[in-house]
C-alpha cells in the first residue's frame, strides 16, 4: 500500500510523507529528467522524503519498477543523464536494503 499523509508509519524514520507538497516533488522531477533517464516519460506519485539524504520515494505506475527513490538537484532544470540519480525498488521493503543506515520497518 501507498504510504499516505494518514499514514506515515509505512516508512521508516527518517522518511516521513509531508502532508503537502507532493506535487511540487513530481513537478521538479518531470523538469529535472532528461530523456534517456529511466523514469522519463513515466506516471510518478511522490510518496515520501527523506530528511537524512534528502532522497524523494515515488510510486511508479506505469514501468516495471513500482518505486524509485530519488535524488532530485532541485536546479529546476533539465538535468544531464545520470542526474536525477534514481534507484528502482521491487518494493518498500528495498528501501532499507538500499538506505542501510536507515532504521524501520515497511510494509511491501
Amino acid at each position: 500500500m501507498l504510504p499516505t499523509p494518514d499514514d506515515p508509519g509505512r516508512v521508516p524514520a527518517p522518511w516521513w510523507v509531508p502532508g503537502n507538497g507532493l506535487y511540487s516533488l513530481e513537478q521538479e522531477l518531470h523538469r529535472e529528467l532528461p530523456p534517456e533517464h529511466l523514469l522519463y516519460g513515466a506516471r510518478v506519485h511522490a510518496a515520501a522524503r527523506c530528511e537524512a539524504c534528502d532522497d524523494v520515494l515515488f510510486r511508479v505506475t506505469d514501468r516495471p519498477l513500482p518505486w524509485a527513490a530519488v535524488h532530485l538537484t532541485w536546479s529546476g532544470r533539465q538535468e544531464q543523464y545520470p542526474w536525477p540519480r534514481a534507484t528502482p525498488l521491487a518494493t518498500l521493503n528495498d528501501l532499507l536494503a538500499r538506505h542501510p543506515s536507515h532504521d524501520g520497518v515497511v510494509d511491501s
